[in-house]
């Protein structure tokens, strides 16, 4: 009998071994945590003298921080008592200008080693991002840029326009985040949305010193459960763990929370039992999840409920640790907008829109965190 090459038999085996590995099922926890507030908290207006067309807000320390359109500059810097210790990063093409508004991600502000306040913030037209040094800025009362880098993700696609029956080149849209407090470190969530033609889908990246590596098969494992397409009901967004490369991410349109554990190489979803799945058709016109606090141990994510065009939304404050357990929810009296957590003082404050300005609400939360 004539004997096959080892280098043969060796890459049947190997054919062998993969096409019987069986694929990692994803768990989805069916759960329970709608309408379980039996508490109302009551929104107090709180005196502060605020920019206009504010972009987002976060708090760190015994500061608020706040981007958004103003005179005298992009980034406005609040004590915890909301008065006013400096603006900064002007319109210009300088180191410490902006071309526009900056964007930044509201779970992304941390520490250096040598404990100042650092702030990434992305300068979409320049192609930038702009790491801001909170701490030196305000002992120096002047805009201090500790890095700068380029912003060379979101791809430039080249489509076919049907009703413009020609080529058209679209630059999809992303947010960022960063893993290990490390600006060259990355996690991009690159979105292809606005044309229904692109057909793309919602695609991770990790991102190490702006070289694309292989991203981890917990990315790959989720996509799977999702779906590969770009639909209007996959429309999540993305947090991070405070100190950990854990991340959590809340539907608009359905009511799951998914966990990425990118340290553990593990992930699951919650799911409220009863509710549309993946598999159904979304009311696109309801929303469900919106904006999430992370705390060390625990997040709470405001949940609308409500279709998009009611006039008065009271929405539910709900708690959940990390390993997906809900601990209780409440009841808010009004809708607000780029909401933050003072961990001191156990205060929720959250921007409510107005008819010619925009009012700072506080929600006193004390008597709710017992734990």
């Amino acid at each position: 009998m004539k004997h096959l090459p080892l280098s043969f038999v060796f890459a049947a085996m190997q054919i062998l071994l993969f096409s019987c590995k069986q694929e990692t099922a994803i768990e989805v926890r069916e759960t329970d945590f709608l309408n379980k507030a039996e508490v109302t908290v009551h929104g107090v207006p709180v005196s502060a003298q605020l920019p206009f067309e504010i972009h987002g807000m976060v708090h760190i320390d015994s500061l608020n921080i706040v981007v958004a359109e103003g005179p005298g500059g992009y980034v406005f810097v609040y004590s915890d008592s909301w008065q006013l210790l400096d603006v900064f990063s002007g319109q210009g093409r300088a180191r410490y200008e902006f071309l526009q508004s900056p964007s930044m991600n509201r779970s992304q502000v941390f520490k250096g080693a040598d404990g100042h306040i650092l702030l990434p913030l992305s300068d979409p037209r320049a192609r930038l991002i702009k790491l801001m040094d909170i701490t030196e800025s305000l002992a120096n009362h002047r805009t201090i840029i500790a890095d700068v880098r380029d912003f060379n993700f979101g791809d430039e696609v080249k489509v076919y326009d049907n009703d413009r029956k020609s080529e058209i080149h679209l630059r999809t849209s992303f947010s960022f985040l960063y893993l290990d407090n490390n600006i060259h470190h990355t996690l991009e969530i690159t979105n292809a949305d606005f044309y229904e033609i692109l057909n793309n889908p919602i695609e991770y990246r990790i991102r190490h010193d702006f070289t694309f590596i292989r991203k981890p098969e917990i990315l790959s494992g989720m996509e799977k459960v999702v779906g590969r397409e770009y639909k209007d009901n996959y429309t999540r967004i993305a947090h991070r763990h405070p100190k950990r490369n854990l991340i959590i991410e809340t539907y608009y349109h359905l009511n799951y929370i998914a966990f990425l554990d990118l340290d553990n190489n593990r992930s699951f979803l919650i799911h409220q039992a009863g509710s549309p799945t993946f598999k159904d058709e979304a009311d696109l016109e309801k929303f469900c999840f919106s904006y999430t606090i992370a705390t060390d141990s625990f997040f709470m994510t405001f949940y609308r409920g409500a279709n998009t065009t009611s006039e008065t939304i009271s929405p539910e404050l709900m708690f959940f640790d990390w390993d997906g357990n809900f601990i209780k929810s409440v009841k808010l009296d009004m809708l607000t907008h780029f909401n933050i957590f003072d961990p001191k003082t156990k205060t929720v404050y959250g921007i409510r829109p107005l008819d010619e300005e925009e009012q700072l609400i506080s929600f006193d939360l004390s008597p709710i965190i017992d734990w």
